[in-house]
């Protein structure tokens, strides 16, 4: 016969038995559940980064791996390509240069890669990607592209009006220079 201290105790080890192994065995479910769903479909986008075709979506998707297989395969770091995006380019087709690009769409490791790979700025490109940057408030790449790139070209960043999309008001005042 077992006195009210021992069947307390006992009460209390299994609850704290249930307290640990609980959390841990639903865990281990969702990850079976979860590897479950990434053996039946593989290529879902939830699982894999999605195919690059061309260096713009390298780029978009911040993968620079895939990004430095198309410079190292021949395209030019300081060529322009062409991008399309909803919201970045009002829908339409744009020609801008690769590290404008990365900058707009805030691919942090494709700027570094591509000063570094070969990237060379003019001091109004230069300028043009500080301000574009800068007005998307993305202060670390700013910094990096003013160490790196050619010293910017001494006028100030104009303000963008409401509505206005930055990269493309980054292109006009380039081609306007």
């Amino acid at each position: 016969m077992t006195t009210q201290p021992e069947r307390h105790t006992m009460r209390s080890s299994r609850l704290a038995a249930w307290c640990l192994w609980g959390p841990t065995l639903l865990a281990a479910l969702a990850v079976c559940g979860v590897e479950g769903l990434r053996a039946r479909r593989p290529d879902d986008a939830l699982f894999a980064t999605p195919f690059a075709y061309s260096l713009a979506d390298a780029i978009e998707h911040d993968d620079v791996q895939r990004a430095y297989a198309f410079i190292r395969a021949g395209q030019d770091p300081n060529g322009v390509i062409a991008v399309r995006h909803a919201d970045k380019t009002a829908g339409r087709t744009v020609l801008v240069s690769p590290l404008l690009w990365a900058v707009d769409v805030r691919a942090e490791h494709a700027v570094w890669m591509l000063l570094g790979f070969g990237a060379r700025l003019d001091a109004e490109s230069s300028r043009t990607a500080i301000c574009l940057a800068t007005q998307l408030g993305y202060t670390d790449i700013a910094n990096a592209i003013a160490q790196y790139g050619a010293t910017p070209a001494p006028r100030a960043c104009r303000t963008l009006r409401a509505g206005e999309v930055p990269l493309l008001a980054a292109l006009e005042e380039g081609a306007g220079r």
